[in-house]
C-alpha cells in the first residue's frame, strides 16, 4: 500500500538529487512532514531559526556563499508572510532560494480554520514562480508530478538568472508518521544547460566601432556577487584602454584599477565641475548602486551613449539613459572588447583618466584631512574599521548611513575582501541574519557593520542554538534613526525625535549575554582602537562590538562633511 505522504517525503530526495544541502526550518504543525523528511534524509544539513523572518535571511546568507540553492521550510498561514523580505531581496540580488510552505488542504481555504490564509502566489512578482503540488498523490500519476514540479522549481532558481522560487504543499492530516520514513532511491531529475550568450560578429563590429568613436568613456559597476564581477576581465581590460571606473563599495571590483573616491567627488555643487566630467559613452554592469550623488549627476548630465552589460534579467534604467542593452556576461565583454581592440599606445588619449585620477587623489587628500581633524564619529570610525579588516575575511554591510559613509570613504587598497550587503531592496531588515547565514557557511573571518535600528529590529538572528565563532558585529549606536537628522527635508521638522528618529536607550550588552556572545563597548577613539586590536582574533566564540555615539555631534560631523564635498571645484 502506497503510503499517502511518501510524495512529501520525496521532496527531501528530489532536493538531494539537485545537491541542495541546506535546509533551514522552522517548527510548526502543518509542516511536520516536511520537516522530518528534510530532518531525516542522510544527505541534508539542516539547521533550525524559530523566527521565520530571520530564517528566510539565513538561508539567503548561505547561498550567497555558496552558490547553490537553500531551501526554506516553514508551516502554513502568516509564518509564510514573514518570508516575504528575504524572498523580495533574494529576487532582486539573483540569489536561489527554494520555499517550501505547508499548507490547509484547499477545500479548508477561507472557512475560518485556523493558521490559514491564501497562500497561492503569496509573493506575487517578488518571486520568480509558483508552484502548487497535488494533495491527493495515491496515484503513481501525481506522485511523479510532484516529483516534477519540485525538480522543475529548484532548476528554475537557478537558470536563467537566479532567484526564489515558491513550493507550496497542501497537507492532510494525520500529519506524524506513523511509521518510519521510507526514502525512494530513484527520482527523474531534471537538468538544464545553458548555452554561453555569445554576441554576433555583426554586433561586434558595430560595438567596437562606437566604442571607437568616444573619447571619454566612463564603466560603472553596480553591485555584483563575488565571481560574477568579471574582476579578472577587468584587470586585463583597464590597463590597455583608455577608460574610467567607478567601483560601487557592493560591485566587488575594487580589486581592480578603480576609481575608489567618485561619491565625494560627485558632492560638488559646481554645475561646471559636474559638466566637465561627463563620459561621452557610459557603459553599466551589475546590479543598484549605493551613490545618491552618481544616480543624479547621470540623470541630470546624460552620456551621448549608454550601454549596460547583462543575462536573463529585466531591462534596467536606473540612470534614464540607457541607449543598448549587450546581452552578454560583463567578463565575456570585456576579454572580447579587448582582444579586439587596438593596443592603447596606438590610440590618441582622452586625458580623462587623468582627470579622474587626479581628482582621486585629491579626494583621498580631502578624505584624510578632514578626518584627521573629526570628533569621535560614526565616519571616522568607520574609516579606521575598515583599515583593520581581516585580509582574508568577509564583510557584510548595513543598510542607511553604514553603506554609504562605506561607500563614501571605499576599502582601504590591502584589505580588499568580498562584500555583501542587501541592497536588493536596501531594507534594513534581515542584514544581521544574512550575516549570521554566511558565516555558517565559511571559516572565513565574517564581519557585519549595522546601525542600532537594524539590529535591534533583527534581533532574533542571534537565537540560534549554536551562532558561528566566526561571526564578528560592529554595532553602530546613535540611539536612533540618525540618519534623518542628516538630510535634507527631515533633520529640521519638528517631528524629527519621536516619527523619524525614534531615539531610545537600549544597548546589546545584556542580549550578547544572553545569546553568549563577547561584548565590548567604545566610546572614543583610543577605545576603539584598544578593542580592534584584539577583536578579529580567532576565538570559537562570536563577538560584538558596540560603538556608542552623540547623535546630535555625529550628525553636524557628517553635514560638515557633506558641506566640504559642496565646496569641490
Amino acid at each position: 500500500m502506497i503510503n499517502p505522504a511518501q510524495s512529501v517525503y520525496d521532496i527531501a530526495g528530489v532536493c538531494a538529487a539537485h545537491e541542495i544541502a541546506n535546509i533551514i526550518i522552522s517548527p510548526g504543525s502543518r509542516s511536520a512532514p516536511l520537516t522530518l523528511a528534510f530532518a531525516r534524509h542522510p544527505r541534508l544539513t539542516c539547521r533550525v531559526a524559530v523566527d521565520e523572518r530571520s530564517a528566510a535571511f539565513i538561508g539567503l546568507g548561505i547561498a550567497q556563499q555558496t552558490n547553490r540553492p537553500v531551501a526554506l521550510v516553514c508551516t502554513s498561514g502568516t509564518a509564510a508572510l514573514n518570508y516575504a523580505p528575504a524572498v523580495a531581496e533574494a529576487f532582486y540580488q539573483g540569489i536561489p532560494l527554494v520555499v517550501f510552505t505547508a499548507d490547509r488542504p484547499p477545500e479548508w481555504i477561507d472557512q475560518y480554520d485556523g493558521q490559514t490564509i491564501v497562500q497561492r502566489n503569496l509573493y506575487g512578482a517578488n518571486c520568480l514562480a509558483y508552484f502548487e503540488l497535488p494533495v491527493e498523490t495515491r496515484h503513481p500519476d501525481a506522485r511523479w508530478q510532484a516529483d516534477r514540479l519540485v525538480s522543475e522549481a529548484i532548476q528554475l532558481s537557478q537558470v536563467p538568472r537566479p532567484g526564489p522560487v515558491h513550493i507550496n504543499v497542501p497537507l492532510r492530516e494525520p500529519l506524524y508518521p506513523e511509521r518510519e520514513i521510507q526514502y525512494s532511491s530513484e527520482h527523474q531529475v531534471v537538468r538544464e544547460d545553458t548555452a554561453k550568450r555569445h554576441l554576433s560578429e555583426e554586433t561586434w563590429n558595430h560595438l567596437v566601432s562606437s566604442w571607437q568613436t568616444h573619447d571619454r568613456k566612463l564603466l560603472v559597476g553596480g553591485q555584483m556577487l563575488p565571481g560574477r564581477d568579471g574582476g579578472a576581465a577587468l584587470n586585463n581590460f583597464l590597463p590597455r584602454n583608455d577608460v574610467v571606473l567607478f567601483a560601487d563599495i557592493t560591485s566587488n571590483c575594487l580589486g581592480t584599477a578603480a576609481v575608489r573616491h567618485f561619491d565625494m567627488a560627485l558632492g560638488s555643487d559646481s554645475e561646471t565641475f559636474l559638466a566637465n566630467c561627463v563620459p561621452d559613452l557610459l557603459v553599466t554592469f551589475g546590479g543598484p548602486v549605493v551613490s545618491k550623488y552618481l544616480k543624479l549627476w547621470l540623470r541630470k548630465f546624460k552620456a551621448r551613449e549608454h550601454w549596460h552589460l547583462q543575462t536573463g534579467a529585466p531591462r534596467r534604467d536606473p540612470f534614464q539613459s540607457l541607449t543598448r542593452v549587450v546581452d552578454t556576461a560583463p567578463a565575456d565583454f570585456f576579454d572580447e572588447l579587448n582582444r579586439r581592440l587596438p593596443p592603447k599606445e596606438s590610440v590618441p588619449d582622452s586625458g580623462y583618466r587623468d582627470h579622474w585620477q587626479t581628482l582621486e587623489a585629491a579626494m583621498q587628500e580631502k578624505k584624510e584631512a578632514f578626518l584627521e581633524q573629526a570628533p569621535w564619529s560614526e565616519i571616522g570610525a568607520m574609516q579606521r574599521i575598515l583599515h583593520v579588516l581581516p585580509k582574508q575575511g568577509i564583510l557584510h554591510l548595513g543598510n542607511s548611513i553604514i553603506v554609504r559613509l562605506a561607500n563614501f570613504l571605499s576599502l582601504h587598497p590591502d584589505r580588499a575582501c568580498p562584500i555583501f550587503s542587501n541592497r536588493g531592496t536596501s531594507g534594513i531588515d534581515g542584514t544581521l541574519s544574512t550575516a549570521v547565514g554566511s558565516a555558517y557557511s565559511t571559516e572565513r573571518m565574517t564581519t557585519i557593520l549595522l546601525g542600532d535600528l537594524a539590529f535591534f529590529y533583527d534581533r532574533n538572528a542571534l537565537w540560534q542554538e549554536h551562532l558561528p565563532g566566526n561571526l564578528r558585529i560592529i554595532l553602530f549606536n546613535n540611539y536612533g534613526g540618525g540618519i534623518f537628522r542628516s538630510l535634507d527635508g527631515s533633520r529640521d521638522l519638528p517631528e524629527l525625535e519621536r516619527y523619524f528618529e525614534v531615539t531610545h536607550k537600549l544597548s546589546a550588552k545584556n542580549l550578547s549575554l544572553d545569546h553568549d556572545v563577547h561584548y565590548e563597548f567604545c566610546d572614543s577613539m583610543a577605545t576603539l582602537d584598544l578593542a580592534l586590536d584584539t577583536f578579529f582574533r580567532p576565538t570559537g566564540r562570536p563577538a560584538l562590538l558596540e560603538l556608542g555615539f552623540d547623535r546630535f555631534l555625529n550628525a553636524e560631523t557628517f553635514l560638515n562633511f557633506k558641506a566640504m564635498l559642496r565646496e569641490i571645484k
